[in-house]
């Protein structure tokens, strides 16, 4: 079985700056079986991104894109969200 192409960048699929939406856009892609990062994650109010109001994305790789924002799109339908344009 071969795995995704190394070849491909990473797109960003969803931004936000309240961490209950990206939990719940985390969520929303594990369960529909979507691979993606956070990049910075671990690392938020540490001099990567500002303290008072971080910015949090997630990354999927490019052949991913269209059905990961398939998935953002059904989320802020519900009002959950809020992904990039």
């Amino acid at each position: 079985m071969a795995g995704p192409d190394p070849n491909q960048k990473m797109v960003v699929v969803f931004e936000s700056d309240n961490p209950i939406a990206l939990d719940i856009a985390k969520s929303a892609l594990e369960d529909a079986g979507i691979e993606f990062v956070v990049p910075d994650e671990g690392r938020i109010g540490f001099g990567v991104t500002p303290i008072i109001n971080p910015v949090y994305r997630i990354e999927v790789l490019q052949s991913y894109e269209a059905e990961a924002r398939g998935v953002m799109t059904d989320l802020t339908s519900k009002g959950d969200s809020e992904p990039t344009e």
